[in-house]
């Protein structure tokens, strides 16, 4: 796994506590986190959900959430 999926799955985990909602603004996270490199965070995105971390039901990863293996890769990343 990349350092800038590991960086986006730490976002999205961080994000996913301190929201009133399971469902994340994914696209939003991901590319503010990248420094604002949209296509980055697509790729990303697509790499973490086909590794089975993230899913959507929208096209373009407008929103979605963390899976179990999502959560489980960011916590184990944070205490490295």
């Amino acid at each position: 796994m990349t350092s800038e999926a590991l960086r986006v799955l730490q976002a999205l985990e961080w994000s996913e506590r301190t929201a009133l909602s399971a469902t994340l603004p994914m696209r939003r996270i991901a590319t503010a986190t990248l420094g604002g490199n949209d296509d980055l965070a697509a790729k990303v995105l697509t790499d973490l959900d086909l590794e089975g971390c993230v899913h959507t039901n929208i096209m373009g990863w407008s929103s979605g959430w963390l899976t179990p293996k999502g959560r489980a890769v960011s916590v184990s990343a944070a205490s490295v």
